[in-house]
């Protein structure tokens, strides 16, 4: 299962001091199954006044841009993060409309997907929880279509260097036409390969932005594989929401976590 699962995990929490996050992008999708509470909350944007509460499981797709995601009072959720090209065995050809978007699961799983949540909810520890989590998708593994082969190559190609961020090498390496090679990738993954090199490259400066003190922005867009400073802070405007020099995430372990404060 590891080729398809990268993690799954498992979260509870009091009231926190904001009621927002920013969600940054991976790359990857996600199956977020909330325990304590009845739904899960989610916004189109920092500004929607209107909450989407999507009540019972949920599936985000593969995100190129920030999420918003509602955080109002405590909360326990156990969840799935896929390996970029995981998720597709379980959604099959969903994926790429699945792209920047959160479904509830139960409309691409039925019926399995409120009695997996019910089964998770009377679990006796965090632990039993994801080991009936574990269970449940191993047993839809069985007989599943192995993960694209292509798909396999180029994400090794581009995980050896995130910060080249260059599709066309990869794709002539395929052996693919470009349109094949995009049409492929984004069935596998559900994003093009483009969107998915410059996710990529911008998790892999995340780390840096964590651990650093004084920062040389030129010398970091250089290393990051950016054109210049101003290509680094744009690029990570349209992802994250905020400046670089503004990113400032809940914990340290969770990059990808962005209070919006009011």
């Amino acid at each position: 299962m590891a080729a398809h699962v990268a993690c799954l995990w498992y979260s509870a929490r009091g009231e926190l001091p904001h009621t927002r996050e920013r969600s940054l992008p991976t790359g990857c999708a996600d199956i977020v199954v909330p325990l304590l509470q009845d739904h899960l909350i989610r916004y189109d944007d920092e500004q929607d006044p209107v909450a989407r509460r999507l009540r019972g499981a949920i599936v985000q797709g593969a995100f190129d841009r920030f999420g918003v995601r509602g955080t109002e009072g405590p909360s326990a959720v156990v969840g799935v993060h896929f390996t970029p090209a995981g998720a597709a065995t379980f959604f099959g050809g969903a994926l790429p409309a699945l792209r920047n978007r959160t479904e509830l699961l139960e409309d691409l799983w039925g019926p399995g997907a409120r009695l997996l949540r019910e089964r998770l909810q009377a679990a006796a520890s965090p632990r039993h929880a994801l080991l009936v989590l574990h269970d449940d998708l191993l047993r839809r593994l069985r007989n599943a279509p192995p993960i694209d082969p292509l798909a396999t190559f180029a994400l090794e190609a581009f995980r050896r260097d995130p910060s080249f961020a260059q599709v066309g090498p990869v794709q002539r390496a395929s052996g693919l036409t470009p349109a094949q090679f995009i049409r492929r990738f984004e069935q596998a993954v559900g994003l093009t390969p483009k969107r998915y090199a410059r996710v990529l490259r911008f998790g892999a400066l995340l780390p840096t932005l964590v651990r650093c003190g004084p920062r040389d922005w030129a010398q970091i867009a250089a290393d990051g594989g950016y054109a210049d400073q101003s290509h680094l802070i744009r690029e990570f405007r349209q992802l994250a929401g905020v400046a670089p020099g503004a990113y400032q995430p809940v914990q340290i372990d969770q990059p990808t976590h962005v209070a919006l404060r009011t």
